[in-house]
C-alpha cells in the first residue's frame, strides 16, 4: 500500500491536486470518485477506505482530511501492510487548508 499526502491546492485555484490525479486515472480508464473526509469521523473514514479497498478499488482519493484523519490512516496502513488484498492499493489524501 502506498499513501500520498497533498497539502492544500495547486494550480489556478480551480483545479486541485486530487482533481489532477483523478483526471490522470480517468485517462487510463480507472474511475476513482473523491471521498470528502469532512463527512466522516476518523473511524468512519477508515471504514470507507477498507470497504473501497476490499471492493477492489485500487486508487482511492480523499479530500479535506484533518491532521488526525491522516495520522489514523497512516496507523491503519502499518496494521494491514502485510495483507495481500492491499498490496497494490494507492491512497491519495489531501489535507484541508
Amino acid at each position: 500500500m502506498q499513501i500520498q499526502v497533498f497539502m492544500g491546492s495547486a494550480g489556478d485555484g480551480n483545479n486541485n491536486k486530487l482533481q489532477a490525479v483523478q483526471d490522470r486515472l480517468e485517462l487510463t480508464g480507472v474511475s476513482a470518485p473523491i471521498i470528502h473526509a469532512g463527512a466522516y469521523g476518523e473511524d468512519g473514514l477508515l471504514e470507507i477506505l477498507e470497504v473501497r479497498a476490499v471492493g477492489d478499488q485500487r486508487a482511492i482519493l480523499v479530500d479535506d482530511c484533518s491532521r488526525q484523519q491522516i495520522l489514523r490512516v497512516l496507523e491503519w496502513q502499518s496494521c494491514i501492510e502485510h495483507e495481500p488484498n492491499f498490496d497494490d492499493l494507492v491512497i491519495h489524501l489531501a489535507r484541508k487548508d
